[in-house]
C-alpha cells in the first residue's frame, strides 16, 4: 500500500515539475538548454507511465522493458546535453549582472557629480554674495566709536544697517535656491513662478512661463526633479546664451508632465558644446531617468536651444 502511494506521489512530482519547466519557457527566452531540461522532465513522466503498463498489458512486457531502456537512455542523454549548454544561461545572466552594475555606477557618477556641483554653486553663492557683504559690515564696525564724532558715527550706522539688511536678504535667496520652500509648500507651478519673476527684473529677461498642472500636487521626487531641470536649463541660458527670451510650457498629459523650453539665444553644437553646461546635459538626463523620464536637446550656432523632457508621475 505504501508503496503504491509512493509510486503515485512522485508521478506527481514528475508532472508538477514538467510543468514549471514548461512555464519557464518565456522567462528563460526559449533557451535551447531549458528545453532539453523540460523535455527530460517530461520524458520522465513518460517512462513513470510505462511503468504502469505492464499490469495492464502483460502480453507486451518484454517490448514495453526494451521501450523502458531507450526511453532512460534518452533521458539521460537529453540532460547530459541541456546541462552542458545550459551554461549559456549562467553567461547571460552574468552579462545582465554587469550591465546593471554598470547602470549603477553611471546613475552614482552622476549622483556624485551633481552632489559636487551644487556644492560648488552654494559655495559660490556664499563667497560672491554673503562674502562681501560681511567684510563690509565687519569694516563699518571697526569703523564706529573711537574719537569719531557722532554725526561721523550716523551715517556709519546707517550703512550698517543696510549692509545687514542686504545680507539678510543675500543668505534667504541662497536658502531659497537650495531648498525652496515655495516647491514644498504650494508645489510646482508656484515654484516655478516665483523663480522666474525673482529673475525678470534682475536678469532683463523676457520669460513666459505657461502650464496647464494648476494647482495640483505630484510626488516629491516628481517636483523636485522637474523644477531643479527648469531652473538648470534657464541659469544654463542666463550664463551662456546670451537670450533676450525663454519661453517655458509645462503640461501635464495623462500620467507624464512634459516640458517644452526655447531660448533665442546664440546656440551651441550639442556633441561638442555640451560638457560647459553648468550641471551638465548628462546630469540632468539622469535626474529626468531616475524618474522614468528623458530629456532631448536640439540646437545650432545662431539658432537658440529647444529642450525636450518628460517625466512620468
Amino acid at each position: 500500500m505504501v508503496s503504491t502511494i509512493l509510486v503515485y506521489a512522485s508521478l506527481l512530482f514528475q508532472i508538477v515539475a514538467a510543468a514549471i519547466a514548461i512555464s519557464l519557457f518565456k522567462r528563460t527566452k526559449f533557451n535551447g538548454s531549458w528545453i532539453l531540461i523540460s523535455t527530460g522532465f517530461i520524458l520522465m513522466v513518460v517512462s513513470r507511465i510505462v511503468d504502469f503498463l505492464p499490469a495492464a498489458y502483460p502480453e507486451y512486457t518484454d517490448e514495453l522493458a526494451i521501450f523502458q531502456r531507450w526511453l532512460t537512455f534518452v533521458i539521460s542523454a537529453v540532460f547530459v546535453v541541456g546541462v552542458f549548454y545550459i551554461r549559456k544561461i549562467f553567461q547571460f545572466m552574468r552579462r545582465v549582472d554587469a550591465i546593471r552594475k554598470e547602470a549603477e555606477n553611471k546613475v552614482l557618477s552622476a549622483v556624485i557629480r551633481t552632489e559636487e556641483q551644487e556644492r560648488r554653486h552654494f559655495a559660490k553663492e556664499l563667497h560672491d554674495g554673503l562674502g562681501p557683504l560681511l567684510s563690509v559690515v565687519k569694516m563699518l564696525v571697526s569703523g564706529l566709536g573711537g574719537q569719531h564724532p557722532a554725526e561721523t558715527d550716523a551715517p556709519i550706522r546707517q550703512n550698517l544697517r543696510q549692509a545687514v539688511d542686504e545680507a539678510i536678504v543675500c543668505v534667504r535667496d541662497i536658502s531659497v535656491n537650495i531648498s525652496p520652500h515655495i516647491l514644498d509648500n504650494f508645489g510646482l507651478r508656484e515654484a516655478v513662478d516665483a523663480f522666474v519673476k525673482r529673475l525678470r527684473p534682475a536678469e532683463g529677461i523676457d520669460i513666459s512661463f505657461d502650464t496647464n498642472i494648476g494647482n495640483r500636487r505630484f510626488s516629491y521626487n516628481t517636483e523636485v526633479i522637474m523644477y531643479r531641470v527648469i531652473c538648470e536649463l534657464i541659469n544654463n541660458t542666463l550664463r551662456h546664451a546670451e537670450a533676450k527670451r525663454i519661453e517655458i510650457k509645462l503640461e501635464q498629459a495623462d500620467k507624464t508632465l512634459r516640458l517644452a523650453y526655447n531660448d533665442d539665444g546664440i546656440g551651441f553644437n550639442v556633441n561638442r558644446e555640451a560638457t560647459r553646461y553648468g550641471m551638465g546635459l548628462d546630469n540632468m538626463r539622469h535626474r529626468l531617468r531616475s524618474g522614468n523620464g528623458d530629456l532631448e536637446i536640439e540646437s545650432e550656432r545662431g539658432k537658440g536651444m529647444q529642450a525636450r523632457a518628460f517625466l512620468k508621475i
